[in-house]
């Protein structure tokens, strides 16, 4: 005669069962904790002078800002942009670590202010390169005097 399982099994079960969900859940939460995650946020002065484009990664590996462009509305690049912190004001690939920041001040050149609804489109070694909105500052607040904050060892 067989024996049918007993109450104890299947507690022993369902307890073995949630524990292997519950792993399951930290390992791929985990995983994803470990990747390069750069989240961006871009900000415009009033008077189109300057951008701001912070780089936060929020994950544990590093990674790379491969390169960065200035979209204008008509979906035109903005080819002549000046890179405040940057030997000759061309932007050059920045190494990001992991849970590090950067800041980058991209000025307008003199004969063309940014347009307000000016976005930038950033390459993050990704195979779709992150189209970021600015968001418009108040009239009395200007960007252009802010130093670029960039990644202690960059060769610029």
């Amino acid at each position: 005669m067989a024996n049918s399982p007993t109450v104890t099994d299947w507690i022993s079960a369902i307890s073995t069962a949630t524990l292997g969900i519950l792993g399951a859940f930290i390992t791929i939460w985990q995983w994803n904790k470990t990747g390069f995650r750069p989240k961006l946020r871009a900000r415009i002065d009033s008077r189109g002078e300057a951008i701001e484009l912070r780089v936060v990664n929020a994950g544990r590996a590093a990674g790379t800002v491969d390169w960065v462009r200035i979209v204008m509305p008509n979906d035109e690049i903005q080819e002549d942009a000046h890179f405040e912190g940057f030997k000759d004001g061309q932007f050059r690939p920045l190494p990001l670590q992991g849970l590090a920041s950067i800041r980058l001040i991209i000025e307008s050149p003199q004969h063309a202010p940014f347009d307000s609804s000016a976005r930038i489109l950033v390459n993050l070694g990704r195979a779709k390169p992150k189209l970021v909105a600015s968001v418009v500052m108040p009239p009395q607040v200007g960007l252009v005097v802010l130093k670029s904050v960039l990644p202690p060892g960059a060769n610029l």
